[in-house]
């Protein structure tokens, strides 16, 4: 799942995330602002979605976390 922009943004709202959650799970770097933006151009395909990104959004959604995560400390 999430190979496509809609199936990302499905996923992200499966899981209880903003796109700023999501862009922390996935340690995507830059400022918070430009981390949304990106995880927001991949749900309105301006960005492609990489194979990291589609296998890690399918650890997300079978219940794996990034080491040392915390729901609270991403929202």
């Amino acid at each position: 799942m999430a190979d496509s922009a809609a199936e990302l943004k499905v996923a992200r709202k499966m899981l209880g995330w903003n796109q700023l959650t999501m862009a922390r799970a996935l340690r995507l770097a830059g400022t918070p602002e430009k981390m949304a933006a990106r995880v927001n151009d991949m749900e309105a395909g301006k960005r492609d979605i990489s194979g990291p990104v589609q296998v890690a959004v399918e650890a997300f959604l079978s219940g794996w976390r990034p080491s040392g995560w915390s729901e609270s400390a991403s929202l």
